[in-house]
């Protein structure tokens, strides 16, 4: 299908510059289902799941090393990424952590864990990867780094799908559970997980994450009927423990009656972008200023916006 699009956005002008700057770099598609994307030493990293791809690019989108044996290597498809100390660590499908060269993409060693694990977080010397199983599993693995060999299984929320670290916390995200008419049985949730317990806290319900410092940001776009959609806004403050409205000023009201697939921020600005997707037509960016305050909304002819990776 070659579904996945890498779009340029100027910061300065907030518009959509390119729409796919991969293949105006390299003269061909980037692949099926782009499921992660990450920037380390100034190169961007690309995970295509369906495709069952790795890339690595340079910070203008050229293509730089591949590699392509996730089957022969029985890893099974590609989910999440994290970088350190010069190694890439890649999630696979198959039950596997595996570790690339972040250079040339090498594939050097593997790691068993629980079935279907999704993102991978480093905390200390450690690795943290949940595991959805599918829909059916509920554990975080821990691999340490040095010995690169599963240490621990770990009981969370259930259908965990995202792992996030900021400030030392480890926050969790449900997809929740489903019924047989894929209505909800469990909704979508946020966690905390205390490594030194093994504990995971729920939040609240929500759909998205994302740490900054000491709060976590979360979105909850929740559909009675997969048509219309109705989203809120919260953050939880780690150093009070409360939950507290994310309030947005002079944002725009389609924004909570839409699907939010992406909330990201600018690290080197401060600033918030929301991500909204019909599904079909397109998507369209909301940029936010650090403390909250609606700045632009920039279109893109492309859906479900899945990661930013911001470079200075």
């Amino acid at each position: 299908m070659n579904n996945s699009h890498l779009a340029f956005i100027d910061p300065v002008a907030d518009t959509a510059r390119v729409t796919d700057v991969f293949v105006d770099q390299n003269g061909i598609k980037l692949g099926d289902t782009g499921n992660d994307m990450l920037v380390y030493n100034g190169d961007i990293y690309v995970v295509m799941n369906a495709s069952k791809m790795l890339y690595r690019l340079n910070g203008s989108g050229v293509l730089k090393a591949s590699y392509s044996g996730f089957d022969n290597d029985k890893l099974g498809e590609p989910r999440f990424a994290i970088a350190d100390n010069g190694k890439l660590y890649v999630t696979c499908y198959g039950g596997y952590v595996a570790r690339f060269n972040a250079q040339t993409l090498a594939f050097e060693d593997s790691v068993a864990v629980d079935g279907n694990p999704e993102e991978i977080v480093v905390l200390g010397n450690d690795l943290y990867c949940v595991c959805s199983g599918w829909g059916y599993g509920k554990t975080i693995c821990k691999v340490d780094k040095s010995s690169f060999a599963k240490s621990e299984s770990i009981e969370t929320l259930p259908n965990p799908t995202n792992l996030k670290t900021a400030n030392g916390h480890l926050y969790v995200q449900s997809g929740g559970t489903y019924n047989p008419d894929y209505s909800y049985d469990q909704m979508p949730s946020v966690g905390i997980f205390n490594p030194e317990t093994r504990e995971t806290k729920k939040i609240a319900d929500a759909t998205k994450m994302l740490p900054v410092g000491d709060k976590l940001y979360f979105v909850n776009s929740i559909s009675p009927d997969w048509v219309s959609y109705e989203t809120t806004l919260s953050f939880y403050d780690t150093r009070t423990g409360e939950v507290n409205k994310w309030e947005l000023t002079n944002c725009p009201a389609e924004v909570y009656t839409s699907t939010v697939y992406m909330v990201e921020q600018n690290p080197y600005t401060g600033d918030f972008y929301l991500g909204v997707t019909d599904f079909k037509t397109g998507t369209t960016l909301y940029r936010f200023s650090a403390s909250g305050t609606f700045q632009k909304k920039i279109a893109l002819s492309v859906i479900s916006p899945n990661s930013m990776a911001f470079l200075y």
